[in-house]
């Protein structure tokens, strides 16, 4: 079904005469790979991405596939992984990009996530009863290639469900409030902030 649907759009690319990417689409939650349809990107698209992202909160895990067009403003992002960590909670977003049609078909490549404490500290709260910024409960040990604090507020949910509040204290990955891009959970941040770890 989906190498017809794939022929149908390579046909229509064809017959119009456009010179349009085409990208596989699809969103799956509770899931780390996901198939769906091929789609002609708009014009000013150069790369198709796909990825995964993973949200742990206490001991309940989500797990979101995604696979598009990529749009231009993201492209900092391609090849990138970002990581957030606190004791509750931690949230991580890898994805890959390519430049050819049909280029993000297949797996959906998973990264090791490096648990490996790194010397560096920073404040960390969590609560999904508010958006309003949380106070400090204590701190946590960051890990890998965190090496800045964040602060972080607002509304997120995964597809299909409600936006429910948060706000989160937490160690990051040093680029994470620059080019956080969520490409499947649905994030809306009232407070993005971000600073340097302390050393321990």
């Amino acid at each position: 079904m989906r190498a017809i649907l794939a022929a149908v759009v390579m046909l229509q690319t064809l017959i119009t005469g456009a010179d349009c990417l085409l990208c596989e689409q699809c969103v799956a939650s509770g899931a780390n790979q996901c198939s769906g349809t091929f789609k002609q990107c708009s014009p000013d698209v150069t790369h198709c991405l796909k990825g995964v992202e993973n949200t742990t909160v206490g001991g309940d895990v989500t797990v979101n596939a995604f696979k598009d067009c990529l749009d231009p403003s993201y492209q900092a992002v391609c090849g990138r992984a970002f990581y957030l960590k606190n004791s509750v909670v931690s949230f991580w977003i890898s994805t890959t990009c390519c430049d050819s049609d049909f280029c993000n078909k297949g797996d959906v490549e998973v990264p090791a996530v490096d648990e490996t404490p790194n010397g560096y500290k920073c404040d960390e709260c969590y609560t999904d009863q508010s958006s309003d910024s949380c106070t400090p409960t204590g701190e946590v040990e960051c890990t890998g290639k965190q090496n800045t604090c964040t602060s972080s507020s607002g509304k997120a949910g995964v597809p299909g469900d409600i936006l429910k509040p948060y706000s989160l204290k937490a160690c990051v990955t040093h680029d994470y409030c620059e080019l956080l891009q969520s490409m499947a959970t649905h994030l809306h941040s009232d407070e993005l902030l971000c600073i340097p770890a302390k050393k321990l």
